[in-house]
């Protein structure tokens, strides 16, 4: 059998090396590394049995074999890694193209940065052992870093550390988590030491579930734990930014699904109850906070925010189906945002949305296309974010009665603040910034256009895959 996930695997890792060696040649190494990997996620998709359900197109490698300590490169994937790998190779596209107009210094290195980012967050969903997923992990967290650092804006050191401290945290309490379960079930293979977990006392469930609770929190990121992602997000360039809202947030609600979930089943029901006040809080939060921004990146940061507020929202209720249509179309929709507010910064060299009024006159198309983004982000029907919201809504009301509903408070208010950025920038006369539309290639928003439009119309492409 081909080990499909494993060339999913190698071939942006395979460019990345590619990058650096030929630096000439970076440009067409990236998108064609990036659009190969694309090819097979899509081959995968096309593959995976979806009534039969489960893991496949498995691999397994044993590396060591220590009773108690075996480790392998073991990768598998089903319903609920097929989507968020396929959306981060999809996303590892988006980024190129973005980075091809933006980035101008040591194209090289960043390519290759970011094609091993794709590499090492597909093998966070794909992963089967669970040192190997703490690993990749890892892995993100440091590539991340150096994209920030490196590539980022005037204050880029600030938010690299201040993004490098919270999530180091977040790490350190899933490492525990990790070999507290896999010491105390005598296996780390993610099967056997979720199997096990009833082999272990009532304290040590505890803590462990506290501990994937504390990483996945921080990482999603959830108020108040939040304070990273607005500086990161601010500083990082636009490819950055990209796949930090699309798919490292989900690294956090996939590890809860993941690990926590058999952890939250056995749990106290009070475990859900705190989850979905986490959820609501954040949602409410990340709204009201929106509505005072003037910088354009930091208020698309605070809807993310409010966003994975509701995905906990969705994972409290206990339907994972809805939550996980809801993190792929967020996956979709906030990344166009950034990519659109990438361009607007560097045609018309600000954030400021004060400044940006009147660019329905000076940049049409872009400001149409901030609009309809925009919108879809509040849940325009026609578009994933509606079914999205509408779902996860209708599960967290079955499970919780009518205060299931109070997050539609934040629903309301983001109507509120999307219609001020869309008056602020499009209607409103701005201060003088200027910028045009000459030479930008629009792929990269149509992709993702295109991609939540899809979404929007026929969820039944996702949901006939998570079903099971």
């Amino acid at each position: 059998m081909i080990p499909i996930l494993s060339i999913l695997l190698l071939l942006p890792a395979l460019g990345a090396v590619a990058c650096i060696l030929l630096p000439k040649h970076t440009r067409a190494i990236a998108l064609g590394s990036a659009l190969l990997a694309l090819w097979v996620a899509g081959t995968a998709w096309v593959s995976y049995d979806a009534a039969a359900g489960g893991f496949q197109m498995e691999q397994r490698i044993q590396l060591t074999s220590a009773p108690g300590f075996d480790v392998a490169y073991h990768v598998g994937v089903d319903w609920l890694a097929l989507p968020l790998v396929a959306l981060t190779i999809l996303l590892l596209v988006v980024s190129v193209l973005v980075s091809q107009r933006e980035v101008h210094a040591r194209q090289g290195a960043h390519h290759a940065t970011l094609l091993a980012l794709g590499s090492a967050v597909s093998l966070v969903f794909l992963a089967r052992d669970l040192l190997l997923l703490f690993l990749a992990w890892e892995l993100v967290l440091a590539l991340m870093f150096m994209l920030i650092l490196r590539w980022g804006l005037e204050n880029r050191r600030y938010a690299a550390m201040k993004f490098l401290i919270y999530t180091g945290a977040g790490s350190g309490a899933l490492l525990i988590a990790i070999l507290l379960l896999g010491i105390g079930t005598g296996t780390f293979s993610l099967d056997g030491a979720l199997a096990g977990i009833g082999s272990l006392s009532a304290t040590t469930r505890v803590w462990i579930l506290f501990l994937v609770l504390l990483a996945a929190l921080i990482k999603m990121p959830i108020v108040p734990f939040h304070t990273w992602l607005p500086d990161a997000h601010v500083q990082a360039p636009t490819a950055g930014s990209i796949l930090l809202a699309g798919v490292l947030l989900k690294m956090g609600a996939y590890a809860l699904i993941r690990v926590g979930g058999p952890l939250v089943a056995s749990a106290p029901s009070w475990w859900a109850q705190l989850l979905f006040w986490l959820g609501t809080v954040t949602v409410l939060y990340g709204a009201w906070v929106c509505i005072a921004q003037r910088h354009l990146k930091r208020l698309i940061a605070y809807a993310s925010i409010g966003h994975m507020g509701l995905v906990l929202v969705g994972i409290a209720a206990g339907s994972v189906a809805p939550a996980v249509f809801l993190m792929v179309s967020h996956g979709l929709l906030s990344p166009l945002l950034f990519a659109l507010a990438g361009l607007v910064h560097e045609r018309t060299g600000t954030f400021d949305i004060g400044a940006l009024g009147g660019l329905a006159r000076t940049m049409p198309t872009t400001a149409w296309a901030l609009v309809v983004a925009a919108l879809g982000s509040m849940g325009l029907p026609g578009m994933s974010g509606f079914i999205a919201e509408i779902t996860t809504l209708a599960a967290a009301t079955a499970s919780f009665g009518m205060v299931g509903l109070v997050p539609v408070l934040g629903l309301v208010l983001t109507g509120g603040y999307t219609a001020l950025l869309i008056t602020r920038t499009t209607v409103n006369a701005g201060r003088g910034a200027g910028g045009d539309e000459t030479g930008v290639h629009s792929l990269p928003f149509l992709i993702l256009f295109i991609s939540t439009v899809l979404l929007g119309v026929l969820p039944s492409l996702l949901f006939g895959l998570v079903k099971p």
